[in-house]
């Protein structure tokens, strides 16, 4: 079992995602990720999630990991994550885990690897 966890502060990253035209969404999200539109607040438990995978992965992002390789969904069931490329070869025949929470404030996000 491997375990990840991120807590990110909310408008700190709302600020980031909103410089520069928005082209930080399109290099931290896929096309899939975002045409459902997802408010602020989601995206950024989006981007904790990605990182709580990262560090259970035991890698980060690092050169042979994308922010691609994990795509986060929010649905009425929860949150899920979807490897593929090198994070899917990382988790092997991991099955990934998520929990998730968040305020005005801050997103609070958990990745276990069985």
């Amino acid at each position: 079992m491997k375990t990840g966890t991120d807590v990110v502060e909310n408008s700190r990253f709302i600020r980031s995602i909103t410089r520069n035209e928005g082209r930080l969404l399109s290099r931290l999200f896929t096309l899939n990720e975002l045409k459902n539109n997802p408010g602020e607040l989601d995206l950024a438990v989006m981007f904790s999630v990605k990182e709580s995978v990262a560090k259970a992965l035991g890698t980060g992002f690092d050169s042979s990991l994308s922010w691609h390789n994990i795509e986060v969904y929010i649905t009425e069931n929860g949150v899920k994550a979807i490897l593929s490329g090198k994070a899917l070869e990382l988790a092997g025949n991991s099955k990934v885990l998520i929990s998730a929470t968040r305020d005005q404030n801050t997103s609070l996000t958990f990745a276990l690897l069985t």
